[in-house]
């Protein structure tokens, strides 16, 4: 059988392990510097926290702070774990139907994940079967990490400032309209077309 999955499985699992304490050690960490800071702010910054209590301002801290990289890693490990002996249960089933000869022995497809591979090796050889499982399990794990990073960027936390807002009921500080400046060594000029060159003047024929 081929021990390749089974090796990247443990490989997911030994880094998702890793991954995790990281994860946890860091926000164990931020918890510690938020409640720190917060005597410093009711003292230097009463402004930032007006409203707020500890508990909300360490809530706001962790979510501006916290090492969600290494949260959502872990998270992509564990999936990509657990999904990949359903993977290769897809993966086969799309090769034997797809690619793999018809069968001209007795027995159909085997009821297990092993059966079924051997089987495949049997038909085809193990060259053509890896090949596909290969790179399907690589374009299948692919996809989880960019699910994952997709999630992790549309949840990304504001500033400290932003945070707070929302803790207190404020909501996200409104988009401000954003136009772009012309330089003032810019030479293009402002038309109802956008940005163009300025027309230069026809020159006065000199008179006789």
């Amino acid at each position: 059988m081929n021990t390749g999955p089974l090796i990247a499985i443990a490989l997911f699992v030994l880094l998702f392990v890793v991954t995790a304490l990281r994860a946890a050690l860091g926000y164990r960490t931020v918890h510690r510097d938020a409640r720190e800071e917060w005597p410093d702010c009711q003292k230097n910054r009463p402004k930032l926290i007006k409203g707020l209590s500890e508990d909300q301002y360490v809530q706001a801290y962790v979510r501006a702070h916290g090492p969600r990289g290494a949260l959502y890693g872990a998270v992509m490990l564990i999936v990509a774990a657990v999904l990949t002996p359903v993977i290769m249960l897809m993966l086969t089933a799309l090769y034997g139907f797809l690619i793999a000869e018809p069968v001209t022995t007795a027995g159909g497809a085997s009821a297990d994940l092993a059966g079924e591979v051997s089987r495949q090796f049997r038909l085809d050889g193990p060259l053509v079967y890896a090949f596909f499982l290969f790179f399907g399990l690589i374009a299948s794990w692919g996809g989880v990490a960019f699910v994952v990073a997709h999630r992790f960027h549309r949840n990304r936390p504001g500033s400290l400032e932003d945070e707070l807002r929302i803790e207190r009921g404020e909501g996200d500080l409104p988009d401000a309209p954003t136009q772009r400046q012309r330089p003032k060594w810019s030479p293009l000029v402002q038309t109802e077309d956008g940005l163009k060159m300025p027309e230069k003047a026809n020159p006065t024929p000199d008179k006789d």
